[in-house]
């Protein structure tokens, strides 16, 4: 009899514990995003934001088993929440000072970029003083010390777009601006870029960089690096 009662008790505890198996919640993983469309993408209102790395990040890792959030926020204050473990990555170039050493920059890089110095011309309504419309805490591969030490003046602006926005304004005379976040926000309006002027600064490699501060960081260069190796990707952007 008690050997039965026994039974009976297993019977009902059984679906008790696999319903609670089941409904455990996903891990979640949070990714920084400033605008720098098109591959960060920050609403107006800074609320939500999403773009071309944000997608990819949430395919690569939902396959790995983790939900994605996205965490809008600017550049400066991302760097803040990497070393605070607030996020566990974000996409970034190597060379910003801003970013500890002790984070970790993932092989292969995300994708190449070109960092441009937009002017308007003389015949244009821009002030000609020699100020250019940059992003706070970038310091552009050296370029920010350069352009200050030959007499320009760098006025900052949160994020990319802001950035450009000023410029295409004619609030200033230059721009110093990754060619991709200008390409895609002038593609999108109804401003004359015929006239201005472009020179390439440099080429660079951006990466997913992930925090060391990240409880899950060994895990998240596991999945990344495991993909590249998949798909034997020389970039992650467009890969698989």
């Amino acid at each position: 009899m008690r050997h039965r009662l026994l039974c009976v008790f297993a019977l009902f505890l059984l679906p008790s514990l696999s319903a609670e198996t089941t409904a455990s919640p996903d891990k979640v993983l949070r990714m920084g995003i400033h605008n720098f469309p098109p591959d960060f993408v920050v609403s107006a209102d800074g609320k939500s934001c999403s773009g071309e790395g944000y997608l990819l990040a949430r395919r690569l890792f939902a396959q790995a088993g983790y939900k994605l959030k996205a965490v809008c926020t600017t550049p400066a204050r991302m760097y803040l929440l990497l070393d605070q473990g607030e996020v566990d990555f974000s996409i970034n170039i190597k060379t910003t000072a801003a970013i500890s050493k002790k984070h970790r920059f993932i092989e292969p890089a995300y994708m190449p970029m070109q960092l441009m110095l937009y002017s308007h011309s003389l015949s244009s309504t821009a002030p000609q003083d020699k100020t250019v419309a940059a992003i706070r805490s970038f310091d552009y591969l050296g370029q920010r010390q350069q352009l200050l030490q030959q007499g320009y003046q760098l006025v900052d602006m949160p994020d990319s777009i802001s950035a450009v926005q000023l410029f295409l304004h004619q609030r200033t005379q230059h721009l110093i601006s990754y060619q991709g976040p200008f390409v895609a926000y002038t593609a999108g309006q109804s401003t004359d870029v015929v006239d201005l002027k472009q020179k390439k600064l440099a080429e660079i490699d951006a990466y997913f960089v992930v925090s060391a501060a990240s409880a899950d960081h060994l895990r998240i260069i596991e999945v990344l690096q495991q993909h590249a190796k998949a798909h034997s990707c020389s970039y992650l952007k467009g890969c698989g």
